[in-house]
């Protein structure tokens, strides 16, 4: 590999399964000013080389058993994207183009096989998205914050902090799953619950008190020495998801503050709430 592959904004190869976004990311990542390649052949990746702008290039399902052991050289970062069997179902309902896996079976069939087939990438991800309910704007902003992150080195370790519900389903993307639901629980006061964890009373409820705030101190503490020894060995990317049982409360609360923590001690740190935008459950 060159050296320029570890240049100043690096090699990022973009995968992930058919329907999950790959198309859309990809020209979200060239408006930004990224170097951008489709269908680039895997024994190709070792040959380029990044500079002033990061390189991107898809690496997929469409490359066969060519990805079945694939491993990226050093210096080459994964954005993996992934989202929900079902959806996936339905989105590739809507395509005109043949499945890559579609030698297996239809819908759930090739979705399986195409899973098996990139489990070395998936395993192998900086970056995992998942795009069961993002708009291709906010995939878009994703992939872009997660890519050319603001304000941040290409070398720079980045920390993703978000929130989600549990009753909603896993959080796909995260590195840590952090459990909230410790915590006492906003919903159950009814001028609260119309209210979420972006809101002083709500933050007040959930921090104003011994567990609430000891639990944050905690987390804080472990992600600052988590972080440094990521930073040592030159890893780049960390995804910890903080859940609760709505994703609207504490997990909020929880994720604005770990975040807000973090940046104050200057690392870079990128902050999404995947649920607080669900209806109000009253």
């Amino acid at each position: 590999m060159g050296d320029g592959m570890a240049g100043a904004a690096g090699f990022w190869i973009l995968s992930g399964l058919s329907g999950a976004g790959k198309a859309t990311a990809l020209a979200a990542l060239e408006r930004r000013g990224a170097r951008c390649t489709d269908n680039l052949p895997a024994e190709l990746v070792a040959r380029l080389s990044g500079g002033a702008a990061p390189v991107v290039a898809v690496v997929d399902a469409r490359q066969g058993e060519a990805l079945r052991g694939f491993v990226p050289p050093p210096g080459v970062r994964v954005l993996f994207l992934d989202a929900r069997d079902e959806v996936l179902v339905r989105r590739l309902a809507d395509s005109t183009r043949p499945h890559p896996c579609g030698g297996a079976g239809i819908g759930p069939a090739a979705i399986a096989a195409e899973r098996r087939l990139l489990e070395g990438m998936r395993a192998a991800a900086d970056v995992v998205v998942d795009t069961s309910a993002l708009t291709p704007d906010e995939l878009g902003q994703r992939v872009g914050d997660a890519v050319l992150p603001a304000g941040a080195a290409a070398a720079e370790l980045v920390l993703t902090v978000s929130s989600f519900g549990f009753k909603y389903g896993p959080q796909l993307e995260a590195d840590w799953v952090v459990d909230a639901r410790m915590l006492r629980n906003p919903f159950w006061d009814p001028e609260l619950r119309p209210l979420t964890g972006q809101h002083p009373a709500v933050r007040a409820h959930v921090l104003d008190q011994p567990p609430g705030a000891e639990f944050v101190d905690r987390l804080a503490e472990l992600l600052r020495w988590t972080v440094d020894g990521m930073a040592q060995r030159r890893r780049t990317r960390l995804h910890v998801a903080v859940g609760c049982t709505g994703g609207r409360h504490r997990s909020v609360v929880v994720a604005c503050e770990l975040a807000g923590r973090l940046r104050g001690e200057g690392v870079a740190v990128i902050l999404h709430h995947r649920d607080v935008e669900r209806p109000d459950p009253r």
